[in-house]
């Protein structure tokens, strides 16, 4: 049964245009026990670190904001990010968050079923 430190994961970084963090905390992949989902920490830099709108085709994304202010779209609507703001985007829909104050926007973000740590690399990586 997996406890995790998530100060103690190493920090993927996404480059710009986005500027964000991610931390693969939990996951079949990195846990053998944990089944049914993946939980990553990610950290949106201040004024502007965001992600483009994207969806997920087999996955849906529970976000949970804990820390910073920003904007979130789902389903082409636009929604004010405080702290204990939740959104979730169900398979196929289209999201995206970005942060607007001056603080790091922290998400939590859980994925069911699960999605691989290449997969989110490789979504994450900056389009050419």
């Amino acid at each position: 049964m997996p406890f995790v430190d998530a100060g103690q994961i190493e920090e993927t970084q996404v480059a710009e245009p986005f500027r964000r963090g991610l931390k693969f905390v939990m996951s079949p992949e990195t846990h053998e026990d944990v089944e049914g989902f993946s939980l990553i920490y990610s950290v949106l830099a201040p004024d502007g670190g965001g992600t483009d709108f994207h969806t997920h085709d087999d996955s849906g994304e529970l976000m949970v904001f804990t820390g910073g202010s920003g904007k979130a779209w789902l389903a082409g609507v636009e929604h004010e990010i405080k702290p204990g703001s939740a959104m979730y985007a169900p398979p196929g829909v289209e999201h995206k968050t970005l942060n607007t104050g001056g603080d790091p926007l922290c998400i939590v973000c859980v994925f069911v079923p699960p999605v691989s740590v290449d997969y989110i690399k490789s979504a994450s990586a900056p389009a050419k």
